[in-house]
């Protein structure tokens, strides 16, 4: 153990493959988990993730989100360390992990008045157990009747993460005591940030420094300074809770930059957390700050169902069927309406509505009501010569663009073939059966 000034250190520092954290969220208590409101500024996550989460990156080089917001009681100064060291926060995982797994979770008890403990040596790896017989509260203003503060008692531990040992500093977050309820242990003293910066640097002037992110569709846009010409590396926060202690994050390698943005595609299975870059150097000042990302997680569109019944008609015993190509996705804007067993070469229209009828009309059924919004024809088109018929739809084109038949996230419509058959006599039409559509973001 090497003792500078009040602080002291542990001997060892965390290297880059162990700057990620994650959390097992398995308290018995649900007051640990009393905190339903998620911060902008901590996206995707709220309850106890949140608390550790914050106690985690108070330690960080830059303010967090460049307003350093999240917390009400540190009043925009989440994010003090000011050394050559940001915490990666990689989200819930869905075990404990091993003593080398940098896991925060709990323990049903652990005696001698100890609140929580942080496995050892860091070189290889850490792990934080809270102790249940402690109450534990995860407010943002603060824990409430005589409970503990996780986030306070977070921030002290991952200390013992980061490489330091208690301090004799009685205002420091490193103090070996918690004072009260362990809310002041939030934010950093000025003896914890002289110890942070011994293990690993002061922020070095050429360190990689996010200043924003912004996401267009599945494209992120990281902008900010210091980035390598080209060999950066994006880290991601994964969005599956069960990857295995090791990976728990998702990197983009190999990216380029002019020093100032890079520009990626998300990977699918990238999640709301924090952006990270690593350039190409090997040292400590070559990791850029952690910037909160919403990465949004899009659940696949329902596919369109058929429903209601078909006629015969001259081109098919059996009548025509609604079927599709695409998805329900109203931003991929790929959907294709098909028709199949329809009277060959003859005209025709797609057409949709709010409402699902089922009336005799023509040679057939009309599955198609106009409800209160009424219905909209969709351009002519022709049947080829085994009585197959497809419509490209477009969002941006009328009728789907504007009015009662704008077609947008949430909304349900309902599709059907309606064509000439005059080879059938009788009314010398018909129609095919039809096709419900949800669509979605």
């Amino acid at each position: 153990m090497e003792r500078v000034s009040a602080f002291s250190t542990l001997g060892g520092e965390l290297g880059f493959t162990q700057r990620d954290f994650r959390v097992f969220n398995n308290f018995e208590d649900f007051h640990a988990n009393n905190n339903s409101t998620e911060d902008p500024n901590l996206p995707g996550y709220s309850q106890c993730f949140a608390a550790f989460w914050k106690g985690a990156i108070e330690w960080s080089s830059e303010l967090h989100g460049g307003s350093g917001d999240g917390d009400p009681l540190q009043l925009g100064d989440l994010g003090s360390g000011g050394a050559n060291f940001d915490a990666f926060w990689g989200g819930e995982t869905s075990d404990i992990g091993g003593s080398n797994g940098n896991v925060i979770s709990s323990i049903s008890s652990c005696g001698g008045g100890v609140l929580a403990y942080c496995e050892i040596p860091i070189s290889n790896g850490w792990r934080i157990r809270f102790c249940e017989e402690w109450q534990w509260d995860d407010r943002p203003g603060g824990p409430q009747n005589n409970r503990m503060d996780l986030q306070g008692v977070a921030a002290h531990e991952y200390g013992h993460a980061l490489g330091l040992d208690h301090s004799d500093d009685g205002s420091a977050t490193m103090y070996p005591t918690v004072s009260g309820d362990g809310t002041s242990q939030r934010s950093i003293a000025a003896d914890d940030i002289a110890g942070v910066q011994f293990i690993y640097g002061v922020r070095a002037a050429d360190k990689p420094k996010i200043t924003a992110v912004s996401i267009s569709g599945d494209s992120m846009t990281i902008t900010g300074q210091n980035f390598s010409s080209s060999g950066n590396q994006v880290w991601l926060t994964n969005a599956n809770v069960s990857a295995p202690t090791g990976y728990p994050k998702v990197t983009v390698e190999n990216l380029s930059s002019d020093g100032t943005t890079i520009t990626l595609t998300i990977p699918s299975t990238a999640g709301p957390g924090n952006v990270m870059v690593k350039t190409s150097g090997t040292g400590n000042d070559d990791m850029s700050n952690a910037w909160p990302v919403d990465i949004i997680i899009s659940e696949p569109c329902d596919a369109p169902q058929n429903y209601c019944s078909s006629t015969p008609n001259s081109g098919s015993p059996f009548g025509a069927f609604m079927g599709f190509s695409g998805t329900a996705s109203y931003s991929a804007n790929d959907l294709v309406l098909e028709c199949y067993g329809a009277a060959p070469d003859q005209f025709g229209i797609f057409y949709y509505g709010p409402s699902q009828v089922s009336t005799s009309f023509g040679n057939g059924v009309r599955c198609v009501g106009a409800g209160f919004l009424g219905t909209f024809r969709l351009p002519v088109i022709q049947t080829d010569n085994i009585g197959d018929a497809s419509y490209a739809l477009d969002y941006g084109q009328p009728p789907m663009s504007s009015g009662n038949g704008a077609i947008v996230d949430g909304m349900e419509f309902n599709f059907q073939f309606w064509f000439r058959d005059p080879p059938a006599g009788g009314s010398n039409f018909n129609l095919s059966d039809g096709l419900k559509v949800v669509f979605c973001p």
